[in-house]
């Protein structure tokens, strides 16, 4: 945890040019000017002792100069990673009461991240609530105050009180509108609770606040799916391939099916198709290859199907896929394809009785390998299911020899 300030001259010049506020003692405002002077220039030994001085001073508890001393004293101890020094000035200056309620819920954010970070959780809430107690109806007019709701949903959410973090966090939002940490902690906890209608508003904003993270527009996407807004869930993730967020395997694959699902199988080929040219995805992993074949298939580019299929075939054997190819190139009247196909099934001892057998013989008959055909066809005749699709072929086969000679 890092506290940082670029200029302390901040700190204490808000108050004192304000009508309505506090004002500093004059001497107190000068010395404060000259230590800001000091620390810019890298002083920091004289800085420190100019602070020292002022807060030595024998001060009433109230005192609004006090109160400033202290809190500029404690952000510059942050600001050198002196944590506990600086914890203890700034608990002084807010226990000095001399800030209005409406003037210091910046401190009061930062000392409630101090407890957090001295993993004093329960009292950084307790600290943050008897603030909140304090302000009551006051709260829609005090500057930051979306900041105090923001820090009391993150310590909610570490004690996993996750009913408790969400109404502060949408109070946090209400009050102060977009940021990203607020809104990650709104959306985890809304996908967590099942609150998809929410959800949905929150991965739409980290998307329209944040429009070059790969992970928002996933997570937009994943809530459109569960909603069954298909074409959303589709359009999201084609931006994101748009802009070029996505870069891993999974992310095409995942593009590629929501292509499928949603009707767009040549899309889903060419995606597939271009991302194993470049070895994007695995052009050896065969479950790849099968759902490039897929794709092509339901985009009617059978003869690509095809390809696909040899190549996942050529990567390791698989029966299922075999079997597969012999269908696709049939129905491709790739005939040579499909007898290549059943040779290497054969080799392979595969069970080619009924379907593929038929399928066998009628490409064949269609390469005028007549001989062969009418021999696995004459063994088919008595096949259950087949039988009468084999004889009838056998006859056309027979009518053809006939006038063939």
């Amino acid at each position: 945890m890092k506290l940082v300030l670029t200029t302390f001259l901040i700190i204490f010049l808000s108050f004192y040019s304000r009508g309505d506020a506090p004002t500093l003692n004059q001497w107190v405002y000068y010395e404060l000017v000259r230590f800001d002077t000091r620390f810019e220039q890298g002083d920091l030994k004289e800085a420190e002792e100019i602070l020292f001085g002022l807060y030595e001073q024998n001060w009433r508890r109230d005192s609004y100069d006090k109160a400033v001393i202290a809190r500029t004293f404690g952000f510059y101890l942050i600001q050198q990673e002196r944590y506990d020094e600086g914890f203890e000035k700034l608990l002084v200056s807010y226990e000095t009461g001399a800030f209005p309620l409406e003037e210091q819920a910046r401190l009061v954010v930062t000392i409630s991240q101090l407890y957090a970070f001295k993993k004093q959780l329960e009292k950084s809430i307790i600290f943050l609530e008897d603030y909140l107690s304090e302000v009551g109806k006051r709260v829609s007019k005090i500057p930051n105050i979306g900041e105090v709701y923001g820090m009391l949903a993150l310590a909610y959410a570490q004690k996993e009180d996750f009913d408790t973090a969400y109404k502060h966090i949408a109070s946090a939002v209400k009050y102060s509108g977009f940021r990203e940490d607020w809104y990650k902690l709104k959306f985890a906890i809304e996908y967590t609770k099942g609150l998809y209608l929410e959800a949905q508003e929150s991965a739409f904003m980290l998307v329209k606040f944040k429009p070059d993270v790969k992970r928002y527009y996933i997570q937009l996407s994943a809530i459109y799916n569960i909603l069954e807004k298909n074409d959303l869930a589709l359009a999201t993730l084609e931006v994101s391939y748009l802009k070029n967020l996505l870069d891993k395997p999974d992310d095409f694959l995942n593009l590629s099916n929501f292509y499928l699902y949603n009707q767009n199988p040549a899309n889903s080929a060419q995606l597939l198709e271009e991302k194993l040219d470049k070895g994007e995805i695995d052009a050896t992993d065969n479950a790849n290859l099968k759902l490039l074949s897929d794709a092509w298939l339901y985009a009617k580019d059978r003869s690509k199907s095809v390809v696909a299929l040899e190549k996942a075939i050529d990567n390791e054997y698989d029966e299922e896929l075999l079997i597969q190819l012999i269908d696709v190139a049939f129905f491709s009247f790739m005939w040579e394809k499909v007898i290549s196909a059943y040779d290497l099934a054969k080799q392979n001892k595969i069970d080619t009785t009924g379907k593929i057998d038929l399928i066998y013989a009628i490409s064949n008959i269609e390469l005028r390998n007549y001989t062969k055909a009418l021999t696995l066809l004459k063994t088919m005749t008595e096949h259950e299911t087949y039988g009468d699709q084999a004889t009838s072929w056998m006859e056309y086969l027979n009518t053809i020899i006939e006038f063939s000679n």
